[in-house]
């Protein structure tokens, strides 16, 4: 029977009591009422004599589940109807008889309790870049997230990195793989799984390779009136990139000691920061309006962000407001496609611009481009086309409208 007892080190009382191997434990109750403490004690003790009973019942019990299991595997081997998915299924049946306390036997688990341990550790942003690679992992292998480890092979791999591709940029996708790679080689260290299936994936490139197409003025409106599903900064984000036409990552870092009367001063982190050149950007008064009243960081959310995160975030807002992330520019096999991202709203500013005339020095000055040449990637002249076009003569005469005959009213 447990009893409790108290020393003159400590002002709590302490638990003695025997488990169900025989073997007598002291331990304390952390608490300074005795009759809390009786109470604590008869607890530990039928929680000790419980698992030394389940303890024994599972050394005599589990060898037989495991040789039942075997049996039938056997039986069905010879009737022909084991077939691969059925024997993944009995494995597991007899790893989770075996080790039932064991949860990285399939990558779910396995990548869930990988991220629990990070999750103190790392910055919030990354923290979420991390957790967006394993979901999506998760979603494009199916089944076998929740089946053995062991049995991911190199093809899963190589198909998880082409659908992660899809509509991502390379950066975006080597990311995402590298994080899985660090999953499955932890497994690997933990004896969990004998090879890593993802250790010869190499690095897709990270240039363009598709061409960037612009938004057009009511497209942003429609990612404006959705933007707030993703949090208030989104809104002022896209509002600021479209009119100031400032990459992601120095929206990131912009403080309100950025804006000095109504003019948006930074030194971009390309081109010009070099030089230590300064770009000064005015402000239309819809993005005065929005900066009003903010001090210190402008977009805190989004500064605690990965930047592997946003491109994700941005799709949210992209599928929400029904604005397209590939436009076929023209058909064909293969069809020639753009790709739009967050990125497409500095390449709309250098166009809105470019299609209102303004001189190619004062978009290049207010894009901070270090070149004409990469600003002309920036400028899509659209309307400016269509103007073009619309300026030619007419060649064919156009027939000269029959007038209306028109009744004379009886008089």
């Amino acid at each position: 029977m447990a009893t409790t007892y108290r020393t003159e080190q400590s002002k709590y009382w302490f638990a003695r009591y025997f488990d169900g191997s025989g073997k007598r434990i002291s331990r304390s109750t952390k608490t300074e009422s005795r009759r809390e403490a009786k109470r604590i004690a008869a607890d530990l003790e039928s929680k000790a004599r419980k698992a030394e009973k389940n303890k024994n019942r599972d050394e005599q019990e589990v060898p037989k589940m495991i040789r039942r299991t075997m049996e039938l595997a056997s039986l069905e081997m010879q009737q022909g109807k084991l077939t691969l998915q059925r024997a993944e299924q009995l494995i597991r049946e007899m790893h989770q008889a075996a080790s039932p306390e064991d949860t990285g036997s399939n990558f779910r688990r396995f990548s869930g309790a990988w991220l629990d341990a990070k999750e103190n550790n790392l910055a919030a942003g990354t923290y979420r870049g991390y957790a967006d690679a394993v979901k999506l992992t998760n979603r494009i292998l199916g089944a076998k997230a929740d089946g053995p480890m062991r049995l991911i092979t190199v093809g899963d791999m190589e198909n998880l990195q082409a659908e992660i591709s899809k509509g991502r940029r390379g950066k975006t996708t080597n990311y995402y793989i590298s994080t899985i790679r660090r999953i499955l080689e932890s497994a690997v260290q933990k004896d969990i799984i004998p090879k890593n299936p993802a250790a010869s994936l190499t690095g897709r490139g990270v240039g363009d390779s598709t061409p960037r197409k612009e938004f057009t003025p009511p497209e942003v409106k429609q990612l404006l009136a959705h933007a707030d599903v993703e949090g208030s900064d989104w809104r002022g984000l896209i509002l600021m990139a479209a009119h100031t036409g400032l990459r992601c990552g120095d929206l990131k870092r912009l403080t309100s000691d950025n804006i000095v009367g109504g003019r948006l001063q930074h030194q971009p982190s390309k081109g010009k920061k070099k030089s230590g050149d300064v770009v000064e950007i005015p402000l239309r008064p819809e993005c005065v309006e929005w900066l009003e009243g903010r001090t210190g960081v402008l977009f805190p959310t989004v500064k605690a962000m990965n930047m592997h995160s946003i491109p994700t975030v941005f799709s949210r807002i992209m599928k929400a407001a029904g604005v397209a992330n590939i436009i076929i520019l023209a058909a064909g096999d293969p069809p020639v496609i753009a790709r739009r991202s967050f990125h497409s709203l500095r390449h709309s500013f250098a166009s809105w611009l470019a299609n209102a005339d303004i001189p190619a020095d004062v978009r290049q000055r207010l894009t901070g481009h270090k070149s004409s040449a990469v600003h002309a990637k920036y400028t899509h002249h659209d309307e400016a086309l269509n103007r073009a076009i619309a300026s030619l003569p007419d060649l064919i005469d156009q027939p000269t409208p029959a007038k209306k005959k028109t009744r004379s009213a009886k008089s």
